[in-house]
């Protein structure tokens, strides 16, 4: 069952839900980002966001804890019930595969207060490939704009409260979605010494763009501080990066990734193999940003795309 609202009493629609909740939604600012908003009239669809919806849920920097003595303190977040606004299906795919990991007490309290509400993405660009990542309906509401109503479909009970005073449409409405840029064959597991992947490492700069924009990469780092005196201190954690070789040193200042290439490989091979057989779905969600983000250019997906065509000439 889908409900439905005229497209001009979407504003109306939001406004009510800004008095109860923090609403988070799309903006064109110096650069497009999700941000709290007062107004709807301050949202933006016609591009995706640089910066992901991560940082809501995994901050650049938390108090994890602090200890005075031999008391120790555990810091939970303390956050309004929030709703996300205007997400896209790639984003919303980004949260399910960020539920598969980061099972720790803030990441979980900001997710359950939080209702997302996906909106159809009218505007893919060249980057985007989401058709190829075997994407889910994952959402507590979804918006599809179609002859002057949005069709909205209900994915939970807390999103089927927010529209009860909705009429019900008399026909469900779903759209597809329209990128054209795809990855053909994501079978690579059997690819990883192939020399083909040196040639996009041999442009990487390590400068760790991709991972700050991916918007499930969620590498962390953990520092304990103390005071001179010992009897004072905090835990915090931090984003890290894989693509840094900092990231893989250990005591003895050993780097287990201490090549661009091993880095670089890592990076792809997560996203579509490792996570795919460790939690039946792939970790990229083909929103393209980290093709978007990159200083020298490097389309990882141009270079699976090579991979699988000189399959298909292999076994003529």
């Amino acid at each position: 069952m889908q409900k439905i609202i005229k497209i001009n009493s979407l504003n109306e629609f939001l406004t009510n839900l800004i008095k109860d909740y923090t609403v988070i939604a799309p903006v064109k600012e110096r650069t497009t980002k999700f941000k709290a908003i007062l107004d709807p009239k301050q949202i933006y669809l016609d591009k995706i966001t640089k910066i992901p919806l991560k940082k809501f849920f995994l901050p650049e920097e938390e108090l994890l804890l602090a200890f005075k003595e031999n008391k120790i303190t555990e810091v939970r977040p303390k956050t309004k019930p929030t709703i996300i606004f205007g997400a896209r299906k790639c984003d919303l795919n980004a949260i399910n595969v960020l539920d598969k990991v980061m099972k720790d007490p803030n990441y979980m309290h900001r997710r359950k207060n939080t209702i997302l509400i996906g909106m159809y993405c009218t505007h893919p660009d060249k980057y985007c490939f989401c058709e190829s990542m075997e994407l889910i309906n994952f959402y507590d509401l979804f918006f599809y704009p179609y002859n002057g109503h949005y069709y909205i479909s209900i994915g939970s009970k807390k999103g089927e409260a927010l529209v009860k005073h909705l009429p019900s449409a008399k026909k469900e409405i779903t759209l597809k979605f329209k990128n054209t840029k795809k990855i053909k064959n994501k079978d690579i597991a059997a690819d990883y010494q192939n020399t083909i992947w040196e040639t996009d490492a041999n442009k990487c700069l390590s400068c760790s763009a991709c991972t700050v924009v991916c918007p499930t990469c969620n590498c962390f780092d953990i520092k304990d501080k103390s005071l001179i005196n010992k009897k004072q201190g905090r835990r915090t954690r931090s984003s890290a990066s894989c693509q840094l070789k900092s990231f893989s040193r250990v005591a003895g200042g050993k780097a287990f990734r201490d090549s661009r290439l091993s880095r670089f490989k890592h990076f792809v091979y997560h996203k579509i193999v490792y996570f795919k057989n460790r939690h039946k779905i792939y970790m990229c969600v083909g929103c393209g940003r980290c093709l978007r983000a990159c200083p020298t250019h490097i389309d990882w997906t141009k270079t699976i795309n090579i991979l699988s065509k000189t399959k298909k000439i292999q076994k003529k």
